[in-house]
């Protein structure tokens, strides 16, 4: 019926658009390593509370975990800050992949962050490793708190934890980097998925939404709202699921689900890796080789559809079970008259040769000499109030210049009837 190509609340555009992100982040990760460029998984992350707002990031109304999100991205790696520009040669980043990601929980609140995908022009050794990765940690944190936000975790006293005493605020790993330091490809192509490298990076990246959040306490954006769907029914009302609910869709409003740098974007041209450079309009279009079953104008449709509960997802259903017939009980059940208010669908007709006319081109071609004559004096009417208004404006702009009376002779003058007669 329509497609909003909503990447963050939508289910049904969500799950297209999101299974070709996912292919061509995958298909540009195994090229890069192919080509010997050094991949790296990175996550930054904000401390948060439950008392914490999403935000939302809309032009005056900046503010709460969202918009220190974003601000604290731009502060660290944006192109025009000179800590960004010395890390960048220090450790040759070429350029970066970027997807945010958002979860909740009671007690816990609002958890933002963002997954990329770090390029850099060579494979590092343990040690460069190390120090790339305290760069770009150091210059989250102190960017966030420049953002306003919390300080973000930089220190971990956890047994065995995997941050390795370096917090939860920012962390990094090597995506093809094998033992002792030495360039090794783990892509799996056709192996184990599950063994690490480039492998998965793609849904990595691109499928977050679709993650199961109750192992850690939290939801995903669609398990938030199917406990919002069932709260609303089950009360009758909305209730704290369905607010929480409508603060995300509310927030994520111009948040860019994922973005690529461009410098990592002509890389990708210049190496040929295939990519699916489809639009989100072009990605969810599955009208392709559908058959048309009823023409239903638009006063109908507000009318008696769209503004009544449930038809249109009545109307859904019976159309791809039942087709034609079922459609025309349906809308009948209604009260609609099938025939005056909903029509049958259009006859497909053969394409026009080229330079043919279609009826209703001819019959604006071929006009009476009644309609000819009128559109000539419409015409010169036209004409008429813009030569009038031309000198009207010329006599506004000149005050001082005479203004020539012209009285036609031809015109007998008549004297004015008075009220009284």
């Amino acid at each position: 019926m329509c497609r909003c190509n909503n990447v963050h609340i939508c289910p049904w555009c969500m799950s297209r658009i999101l299974a070709v992100r996912a292919s061509n982040v995958q298909l540009a990760a195994d090229g890069l390593a192919d080509a010997g460029y050094g991949l790296h998984l990175g996550t930054n992350t904000l401390r948060h509370f439950e008392r914490m707002a999403f935000g939302t990031i809309r032009k005056g109304m900046r503010f709460g975990l969202v918009a220190v999100l974003h601000d604290g991205w731009t502060g660290a790696y944006g192109s025009a800050g000179r800590r960004w520009r010395r890390i960048r040669d220090e450790f040759g980043i070429v350029g970066y992949e970027r997807a945010f990601e958002d979860t909740f929980g009671w007690g816990t609140g609002w958890h933002l962050h963002w997954h990329a995908m770090w390029v850099t022009e060579t494979i590092f050794d343990a040690d460069t490793q190390e120090r790339f990765r305290d760069a770009l940690a150091l210059a989250w944190a102190e960017s966030v708190e420049a953002a306003g936000g919390y300080g973000v975790s930089q220190t971990c006293d956890r047994p065995g934890c995997f941050c390795e005493g370096k917090g939860h605020g920012f962390d990094l790993r090597p995506l093809n980097q094998g033992e002792e330091a030495k360039a090794a490809r783990y892509l799996y192509k056709d192996g184990d998925k599950a063994k690490g490298g480039t492998a998965k990076i793609g849904l990595e990246l691109a499928g977050q939404t679709f993650k199961d959040g109750q192992q850690y306490g939290r939801m995903g954006p669609l398990e938030l709202g199917d406990a919002a769907a069932a709260e609303l029914l089950r009360l009758g009302q909305p209730g704290p699921y369905v607010e929480k609910y409508r603060e995300r869709e509310f927030g994520v409003f111009q948040v860019r689900k994922h973005y690529r740098s461009q410098n990592l974007n002509r890389l990708i041209k210049a190496l040929e890796i295939p990519q699916d450079t489809r639009t989100e309009e072009q990605i969810t279009n599955d009208t392709e080789g559908l058959v048309a079953i009823a023409l239903i104008p638009a006063r109908i449709w507000y009318q008696h559809i769209a503004r009544r509960p449930g038809r249109r997802l009545d109307l859904i259903k019976v159309a791809e079970a039942y087709g034609l017939p079922g459609v025309r009980r349906l809308v009948e059940s209604w009260g609609l008259v099938w025939g005056k208010d909903v029509l049958d669908p259009p006859t497909p007709s053969a394409p026009a040769a080229p330079g043919d006319l279609d009826a209703d081109q001819l019959g604006f071609e071929v006009m009476s000499e009644e309609e000819a004559a009128f559109r000539a004096a419409r015409r010169a009417a036209n004409a008429a109030r813009e030569d009038e208004l031309a000198a009207a404006l010329h006599r506004f702009r000149n005050p001082k210049e005479p203004v020539q009376v012209k009285v036609s002779l031809k015109k007998p003058l008549r004297a004015k009837r008075s009220p009284a007669a």
